[in-house]
């Protein structure tokens, strides 16, 4: 087993990881500043138009997933499905900002729709066979969790940038935001998902693997995997707290800072939250080596529960740092909150790496795709229901984008209470899951 990882490889497909990163994170990043807080979009209705394309096309992925495992040729299992998806989600992501202005808004909506579903199908092709790539390349567990320190890296870098992706479309050099969109969709489509996207298809080498029997893809499939795995069921567990609960929560702090921070103003609103994905972005970076040298000092569910303590901390801190005239004290958030984020892409992707591993050796088949397909699926619909409890809530609050800076008291309080309270409360539940179910078995 080499013990060492070739820098073409590692550099490679950490480009590919920052290019799947623009896919999943920037549609979302453009979607809601363009549509809600700048055509007055109704919150609720434009987090059904965000979530039903991407629960749809998350139904490919078992499938997806199986088929990555048993499809073979000369150039490998995974690698041809990165190459030919990493240029389809290129076009399509262009695609979908190409929206005419003239058109009402439920023609915006229908369109915004039926392209990002298209986009998201794509992107099952692309994120599945090269996360399962980043397994394969190494089965030492110690210098896989390098790998996702590496990789990591990329996808906190694309952190640091799409925030600034509305920012740079609202610049004067563009007649309208219309315009800027348009060319900011098809610079990133092209010149960042497309050419990066494919790069581990060219450089990286997978392991070989026997060929298998091709097996009927089945739901029973993923639902026996669950049910025989507790260590795996914990890990889906803690996905749903953070990337629903969690990430659900967080979503309040960008219409805080532009309605109750700022008074409405969205251009300082949003170079404010682009200051604070920045901040997130960079101390991220600096957690991921201490998480890699603690997990590899402690056990890796030890370094969890360190983790979601330390931000349920940062909870009850949000209440006291988003209120307006803090200025740039508003990092101070990214230092507790932060690290989660990257247990989130390191550490839970490496544990659920090694599960996979155990599987393998308990059943005789290598079939990481069953298992990025089953996380994949977890995650897309904790997304989704982190758009929909979003988007309900703020109708629910009292929020109204139509008041522009007139929001009323108690709307902006029910915000500041979700934000800091759901942070707190999704934390310590996850720290608990992990205490008493992947502890136990660990043990």
């Amino acid at each position: 087993m080499s013990q060492n990882i070739a820098s073409r490889q590692k550099w490679s497909l950490g480009a590919g990881f920052f290019a799947s990163s623009f896919v999943s994170q920037s549609l979302m990043v453009l979607a809601i500043p363009f549509y809600q807080m700048t055509l007055g979009v109704d919150p609720f209705l434009l987090s059904i138009v965000l979530i039903l394309p991407l629960v749809l096309a998350s139904l490919l992925n078992p499938w997806v997933g199986r088929l990555s495992d048993q499809f073979y040729s000369r150039w490998g299992r995974r690698r041809p499905f990165i190459f030919v998806s990493s240029w389809a989600c290129g076009l399509l992501f262009g695609l979908v900002w190409m929206v005419p202005e003239h058109w009402s808004a439920n023609n915006q909506l229908l369109y915004f729709a039926l392209s990002s579903f298209l986009l998201y199908c794509a992107y099952a092709f692309l994120n599945i066979p090269m996360t399962c790539l980043s397994y394969e390349i190494s089965r030492d567990p110690v210098i896989r969790l390098r790998l996702m320190g590496t990789t990591s890296y990329f996808v906190k870098l694309g952190t640091l940038l799409y925030q600034w992706l509305f920012p740079l479309a609202q610049l004067t050099l563009f007649s309208s935001v219309f315009l800027g969109i348009k060319v900011v969709g098809w610079l990133i489509g092209i010149g960042v998902i497309a050419l990066l996207g494919m790069l581990p298809a060219i450089f990286c080498r997978e392991q070989q693997s026997i060929k298998q029997k091709k097996i009927k893809i089945k739901l029973n499939d993923s639902l026996s995997l669950i049910k025989n795995n507790k260590a795996l069921v914990a890990i889906l567990v803690v996905c749903v707290l953070q990337l629903g609960g969690g990430a659900f929560s967080a979503s309040m702090d960008y219409y805080l800072l532009v309605y109750y921070v700022h008074g409405g103003d969205i251009s300082q609103g949003a170079i404010d939250k682009g200051w604070l994905s920045t901040a997130y972005t960079l101390l991220g970076m600096l957690a991921i080596p201490l998480l890699i040298r603690l997990s590899a000092r402690l056990d890796k569910t030890k370094v969890l529960q360190g983790v979601f303590l330390l931000t349920a901390l940062g909870g009850v801190i949000k209440w006291y740092i988003f209120v307006p005239d803090m200025g740039l004290w508003i990092i101070v958030d990214a230092l507790f909150c932060t690290v989660v984020w990257s247990a989130m892409i390191t550490l839970v992707p490496s544990m659920l790496a090694d599960i996979s591993d155990q599987h393998t050796q308990q059943s005789g088949r290598a079939e990481e795709g069953r298992f990025v397909a089953l996380f994949t699926v977890v995650a897309s619909l904790s997304g989704a229901l982190a758009i929909l409890l979003s988007g309900l809530c703020l109708n629910l609050s009292g929020f109204d984008a139509a008041l522009g800076a007139n929001q009323t008291d108690s709307s902006m309080t029910n915000l500041r209470v979700i934000l800091a309270f759901g942070t707190c409360f999704f934390s310590l539940a996850a720290y608990f899951v992990i205490r008493l179910r992947l502890s136990v078995n660990n043990n």
